[in-house]
């Protein structure tokens, strides 16, 4: 443990807040500077540049995430954003019809790629099922209420405004009973969490956001496809960079749409960026040095902490304990969340309102002290 902090603190020393912000935007750590570097003298100046040195560079983050879920690289592509894996999936699955259920006031991601296939294509219909007062949906509560149609169930795995984990094993189970295709956006919680191999197996979909806990850059996500779920599947889109024929410069106009192995037919267009390339494996590589496991053990310490000793006179506490991820959540008793938004800030605290909640995060680079400072700003107002 001593020594992940000294690598922590290493890589973070630049973080000049007390940083508990991470399901806004994740920072990077210090390394992916040297990555970008690398990558701009290439932008500043590809003279001699070989062609196999860029265009290989998305297999080397392809790898490092399939690392960290415990998966092959076969099964992963590159994405823009949540919405774009989303999209790709229903658009894949076309014509076929599909019935997609969604959680009422799930993250829009998760919901307005499916609304619009609905307006567009016959073949498309969606659910909208409303938790009337139910902390989380569950495998009993589904049983109860999914629509007998339905194909596709998509969640994510932890709220964004409540900090609420979905227990994915049990409604995984539930599902692949009823041969449901399950996608699971776990944006909030991988990164801080790990995902076990056993959940994993009765995931069809995960999609995931790069710059929140997995500390990469803006404008990139990580799709994943089972092995089952990629034999209902045809990619919707061509590009010259999956087409079978561009490892080789000189074959490029030998046209074709057979594609590369694996999922890399979804991978997104340019998916060779080298700037973004360069944060990702920065960030990559610091999980998986780290490893998961022990930064959620960490992460899971922070937040005990500070569900002992936050004051309940004052605050109501949002993020069930039982059902919590990294994120915390608390609502103000007679106290107005934007001011103590902006109090917070002015001692150098940065934190999000979501909904009307307090939203704290607490990731890796936070320490102890830092916990300990914020329950007394909470505790003064």
């Amino acid at each position: 443990m001593n020594m992940m902090r000294e690598i922590v603190s290493t890589e973070y020393e630049d973080l000049k807040s007390i940083y508990l912000n991470a399901a806004y935007f994740g920072p990077s750590p210090k390394r992916c500077r040297r990555y970008v570097e690398k990558s701009l003298r290439h932008e500043l100046d590809p003279s001699y540049s070989p062609y196999d040195e860029w265009y290989y560079r998305p297999e080397k983050s392809r790898k490092q995430f399939a690392e960290l879920l415990g998966v092959s690289a076969e099964d992963i592509f590159h994405a823009c954003s949540v919405s774009d894996i989303n999209n790709l999936i229903i658009h894949a699955l076309s014509p076929t019809t599909q019935h997609v259920t969604v959680i009422e006031k799930d993250y829009p991601s998760n919901v307005l790629p499916f609304m619009l296939a609905q307006e567009r294509q016959n073949s498309v219909t969606l659910s909208r099922l409303n938790l009337n007062g139910e902390i989380l949906p569950t495998a009993s509560w589904l049983e109860k209420n999914l629509p007998k149609e339905t194909t596709i169930f998509c969640c994510s795995w932890v709220t964004f405004d409540t900090g609420k984990k979905v227990d994915i094993l049990e409604i995984g189970k539930f599902l692949k009973s009823r041969n449901i295709t399950f996608i699971v956006d776990v944006t909030q919680g991988l990164g801080g969490l790990a995902i076990t191999s056993e959940e994993l197996s009765y995931i069809s979909a995960i999609s995931c956001a790069s710059y929140k806990w997995m500390l990469g850059p803006y404008g990139h996500a990580f799709g994943y496809l089972s092995p089952e779920l990629q034999k209902k599947l045809k990619h919707p889109n061509a590009n010259w960079l999956t087409s079978k024929n561009s490892k080789i410069v000189t074959s490029l106009l030998e046209y074709t749409t057979d594609t590369l192995p694996g999922v890399r037919s979804f991978d997104r267009g340019q998916t060779a960026n080298l700037l973004t390339l360069g944060c990702l494996e920065g960030a990559l590589e610091f999980l998986l040095e780290l490893g998961l496991k022990n930064i959620q053990t960490y992460n899971k310490n922070l937040s005990s902490f500070f569900y002992e000793n936050y004051s309940t006179k004052k605050y109501d506490l949002i993020t069930p304990i039982e059902n919590s991820g990294n994120i915390v959540c608390l609502k103000g008793k007679n106290i107005d969340s934007l001011q103590l938004e902006k109090d917070l800030r002015d001692q150098d605290i940065d934190v999000s309102i979501r909904e009307g909640n307090i939203r704290i995060s607490f990731h890796v680079y936070n320490e102890r002290n830092h916990v300990e400072h914020l329950l007394k700003i909470l505790d003064s107002q």
